[in-house]
């Protein structure tokens, strides 16, 4: 269920925030988180959480006193995906905190017994859901005030699931009322930037590294393909193809699938660099009106273009004049997710004779 964020009609400034009367020391707090994890794999076999940033699409405009913590290395500002967790106010009380994880917005409750003065975060706070399923610390190491503002310039926020590898991430953040707030964080969020895509911001990519033999795909990788894309038989391919850096610590790898009488074809996945078990099957998504459609991974004859990020598909049949012509960009989606979108699709399905670039097919679809 997602949760809705609830509207104020007036929030006092920072000064008249008031906290409950905390006692415990900060060791409770550690103690408590590491009870809340283990190490034992999830039930389901994933051992990951599967945390997402959000904006606008959560907080939905809020604009009053409010604490916010972001990704490091993100800014609401800019980005559209930024938060990790907020928390709006109502006449200086804190109210539970928002956190995304999956498709699903928890409401995060204050736990900890952790008391400083209201001019400065605690060092430790402890977040758990109703439920107790998640558990979140946040550690703050570095803040100062800024006005009324108190603004935390270095943290870190652990989140635990039962059964799941504890989530670190480093944030920044702090406590922020909209009269006050600092250049570097408005409680209102910055318009959208001119030419902004309707679904998500094109991913540009580094240069394409080949390799020539499927070895030099990490042992991650192509378990993701094996599982997740059955349909393909790399050990039939020439096992050539090529990775793309999307940052130091992502790779877009093109896998190669299927080799068949005209073309071959490719597979893309999104893997971490450090540990590439943590690696992601792109789907390729189909025309719109036939998303019931069997999920399909693969793109035949791929060229990529690194500075859109964009792959595009020439497909010849018959006696070479007709076929498909078929363009899928790579965009950042809510919750730092990587996904293909159709660009432009076109078929000319019969062969007349006439040879002509499939790019010159007649349209059947185009993204506006």
């Amino acid at each position: 269920m997602t949760i809705k964020c609830p509207r104020f009609s007036s929030l006092s400034s920072l000064r008249t925030i008031t906290m409950a009367t905390r006692h415990a020391a900060g060791a409770l707090v550690v103690g408590t988180l590491a009870l809340s994890g283990s190490d034992a794999l999830a039930e389901d076999g994933d051992p990951s959480i599967d945390l997402r940033l959000f904006g606008q699409n959560v907080i939905e405009g809020y604009e009053g006193c409010h604490l916010a913590f972001w990704q490091a290395n993100k800014s609401p500002e800019i980005d559209k995906y930024a938060y990790v967790l907020y928390a709006p106010f109502n006449d200086g009380e804190e109210l539970p905190a928002w956190m995304k994880v999956g498709q699903t917005v928890y409401e995060m409750q204050r736990e900890d017994t952790v008391s400083v003065n209201d001019r400065a975060l605690e060092p430790l706070r402890l977040y758990r859901n109703s439920d107790s399923t998640y558990t979140a610390l946040l550690e703050v190491t570095d803040q100062h005030t800024d006005r009324d503002n108190i603004i935390a310039d270095k943290a870190k926020l652990t989140i635990t699931q039962s059964k799941h590898y504890p989530f670190v991430i480093s944030v920044k953040g702090g406590i922020y009322c909209p009269a006050t707030a600092p250049s570097s964080q408005s409680s209102k969020a910055a318009p959208a930037p001119s030419g902004e895509q309707p679904y998500g911001d094109p991913i540009p990519l580094g240069p394409a590294v080949p390799f020539e033999k499927l070895d030099a795909i990490p042992a991650g990788v192509r378990s993701v393909v094996t599982s997740d894309a059955p349909e393909c038989a790399m050990d039939q391919t020439a096992g050539q193809g090529n990775h793309y850096a999307i940052s130091d610590a992502v790779t877009l790898w093109e896998v190669p699938c299927n080799l068949y009488a005209r073309t071959g074809s490719s597979v893309y996945v999104v893997s971490m660099n450090e540990n590439t078990d943590y690696s992601t099957l792109l789907t390729v998504p189909p025309l719109p009106g036939f998303e019931d459609a069997d999920p399909n991974h693969e793109i035949r004859n791929p060229q990529m273009d690194t500075e859109s990020g964009t792959v595009t598909s020439e497909y010849y049949d018959g006696d070479g004049t007709c076929g498909t012509f078929e363009a899928y960009q790579l965009r950042s989606v809510e919750g730092e997710a990587l996904e293909f979108f159709l660009t432009e699709f076109r078929e000319k399905p019969e062969c007349d004779g006439v040879k002509a670039s499939a790019r010159q097919f007649p349209l059947v679809y185009k993204a506006q």
